[in-house]
């Protein structure tokens, strides 16, 4: 099965379903970050389910008190979708609720917490007056994650430390891929394809890296390296 889960981070709604219907089938998935559900909603969600893609990963990062976050996602009962992204330093408490709401709606997807943005380094974190390296706090969210039975996000740098951590049975989704010669743009712990599925990552998020020239090529590309 495909690795790739291809982030569509636009508002413009026409051309993100043109895109999906070229690649839906070489391609795992279709990520719909904040950019796209805050300009189109659940019935921007639907457009995607229409055209068959059901096992969309939902990037909300949501991170709210345990009963708010229970009643964001219980709201999204009437879409369809596979996966759905929590802040884990939201803590146990909210990650159980969320679990609990994933579990009663209908597309019961799984919940992904997300560990460290992949656009913070060891300097931000010290900026912001956190103990501890992006290494050691990931390694310490991917030990919450074992505990919880969660799937979990982070840098390609990382899976591997996480899959020792969490075994072999827990989703790890990397975001911030690159190729080899890409530029970073806004993140900072970036990883190519082959190191973050080397290093035990399950799929790969991929968006600027794939969309810029020939979409289809590139996915190609990705897909037999």
């Amino acid at each position: 099965m495909n690795k790739i889960i291809l982030a569509l981070d636009t508002t413009n709604l026409a051309e993100a379903i043109n895109i999906a219907k070229k690649v839906k089938n070489k391609i795992f998935t279709i990520k719909l970050g904040l950019e796209f559900f805050n300009a189109h909603g659940k019935e921007g969600v639907r457009k995607f389910n229409e055209i068959g893609i059901t096992n969309l990963l939902l990037d909300l990062k949501l991170k709210d008190i345990p009963e708010t976050v229970y009643k964001a996602i219980k709201a999204l009962n009437d879409i369809k979708f596979g996966f759905l992204t929590i802040h884990g330093q939201g803590g146990k408490a909210m990650i159980k609720k969320a679990k609990k709401a994933a579990d009663e709606i209908n597309s019961q997807p799984k919940i992904m917490i997300v560990t460290i943005l992949t656009a913070l380094n060891d300097q931000d974190l010290k900026a912001m007056g956190n103990k501890g390296s992006v290494v050691e706090q990931v390694k310490s969210l991917a030990k919450f994650a074992k505990e919880m039975d969660v799937g979990i996000v982070c840098s390609g740098q990382e899976s591997k430390i996480v899959r020792e951590i969490i075994g072999p049975n827990l989703l790890i989704f990397t975001p911030g891929i690159r190729m080899k010669d890409d530029n970073k743009n806004d993140q900072q712990r970036v990883c190519t394809p082959e190191e973050s599925i080397k290093n035990g990552a399950s799929k790969i998020i991929m968006g600027r890296s794939l969309i810029k020239g020939n979409i289809e090529d590139n996915i190609d590309k990705v897909s037999n390296s």
